[in-house]
């Protein structure tokens, strides 16, 4: 056993040097600098003097809930397209065969799914009864359906 001066613990800095400078060359040469040209394309609209780019392009289907007195069931229209009921389930009917995917519908459907349909109520009905036609023509397959509190004539 050998006792005296303890050996200094190091490192061998020189090689590590190397290799770092042999990574950091090899990244330098395998690296494309440059940045990658891209092209977006973009389909914007046309602009004309006078339009309104946010109008509507296809009229609403209006559904109108009327009262029909007070404390009683409303009745249901859709004018020009259906007699006026004031069944829920026979409003649905009528929806579902606008749309064209009920058992009484034509061969052609009258409208899209995605067709804007309108729930128009006038002051005296309840908002239940709104909720109900709104039910009906989502039950039916109108995606975009929105209430609206006008006063209908």
């Amino acid at each position: 056993m050998r006792r005296g001066r303890p050996v200094p613990i190091g490192l061998n800095v020189a090689s590590m040097i190397d290799v770092v400078f042999l990574l950091l060359m090899y990244f330098m040469v395998a690296t494309d600098f440059s940045p990658a040209e891209e092209t977006f394309r973009m389909d914007l609209p046309d602009r004309h003097i006078g339009s309104d780019s946010f109008s509507l392009k296809d009229h609403p289907l209006q559904v109108e809930v009327l009262a029909a007195g007070a404390r009683s069931h409303p009745i249901f229209t859709i004018p020009g397209w259906g007699s006026p009921t004031g069944s829920v389930d026979s409003l649905r009917t009528q929806l579902t065969d606008l749309l064209g995917t009920g058992e009484h519908a034509d061969s052609r459907a009258k409208f899209t799914s995605d067709h804007p349909v309108e729930i128009l109520v006038s002051p005296g009905a309840g908002w239940g009864w709104a909720v109900e036609a709104f039910n009906a023509a989502v039950a039916a397959g109108f995606t975009s359906v929105r209430l609206d509190a006008r006063t209908v004539s």
